[in-house]
């Protein structure tokens, strides 16, 4: 279950100098107590999305909030709201989000690398993870067991999964064919310009 809704928090009340209460005309009497909104997800707060206030006079009690200030009051407050930060916190989610799109952009760059690498020096033992076309959701795995120049023996694993990371259940010796076929740096590198050899793994690195 997502938990997701909006929340608000007090930022702070001050004074409204020069400003007549529109009831009582008392003057210095108004208070303003600015608030904000914002959503949040599984309670951590996301984005700002609104700053709602409430003058107050402290002379006769009266109060007028976001939607029921008094002309007079509007154009006072808006130059006080616009002059009151966002708490930053507020932006932590956002902020997060950002972190780990950003984390998650360089840890695929350096997978890719590793992939083209490996792909382009092969080992006994590197495992490529496939499927059979750019759009199954089933996944298997070829384990290299020969390499002669620029092309390399595979034994197939003889079980797929609907997990894009099949080799912690399925890189287990009896689950592999035991007849090899060989396959070159060409059809390797088509394959994974087809999206159908995914990864390549050189366990122990």
């Amino acid at each position: 279950m997502i938990f997701y809704g909006t929340n608000g928090t007090h930022v702070r009340t001050v004074p409204l100098p020069g400003v007549a209460c529109p009831f009582c005309t008392a003057s210095d009497t108004l208070q303003v107590s600015l608030f904000c909104r914002y959503a949040h997800i599984y309670y951590v707060p996301l984005l700002p999305f609104s700053k709602p206030v409430v003058a107050t006079c402290t002379n006769c009690s009266l109060s007028w909030d976001n939607k029921a200030l008094p002309p007079a009051l509007r154009g006072p407050i808006r130059t006080l709201k616009q002059d009151t930060r966002t708490p930053l916190w507020t932006w932590s989610g956002t902020a997060l989000l950002a972190v780990g799109l950003g984390w998650a952009a360089v840890a695929g760059a350096r997978d890719d690398r590793e992939n083209q690498a490996y792909l382009a020096a092969p080992r006994v033992g590197d495992i490529y993870t496939v499927r059979a076309n750019e759009a199954d959701n089933n996944y298997s795995l070829l384990k290299v067991v020969g390499v002669k120049g620029t092309t390399v023996d595979v034994v197939a694993n003889e079980y797929v999964i609907d997990n894009s990371h099949p080799i912690d259940q399925l890189n287990a010796p009896a689950k592999y064919s035991k007849e090899p076929f060989s396959l070159g740096q060409f059809e390797l590198k088509i394959m994974q310009n087809k999206g159908q050899l995914t990864d390549v793994d050189r366990l122990g690195e």
